[in-house]
């Protein structure tokens, strides 16, 4: 899998729970809702798990600092091929 394709894997189940939430909000006790919820939570979960694992931290929060700083290791989104 690219880059970009991992990317808007994220992007897609980000979006979903996104659209949810706003659901779930008016609907808090929508079961359908709230499954729906978990399951794409767990994707998106999977998601940046799967693109963490092969191309670095989606955000700085995320970087592992146990021996040395690595968020600048990855291209910033200029130097990314577009």
């Amino acid at each position: 899998m690219t880059r970009d394709e991992a990317m808007r894997r994220v992007q897609m189940y980000d979006f979903a729970m996104e659209d949810t939430i706003l659901f779930l909000d008016t609907h808090p006790t929508n079961q359908m809702a709230l499954d729906f919820y978990n399951a794409t939570r767990k994707s998106y979960m999977e998601a940046v798990a799967d693109y963490e694992e092969q191309f670095g931290p989606l955000s700085a929060e995320d970087v592992n600092i146990e021996n040395k700083w690595t968020w600048v290791n990855t291209p910033w989104p200029w130097e990314m091929e577009g």
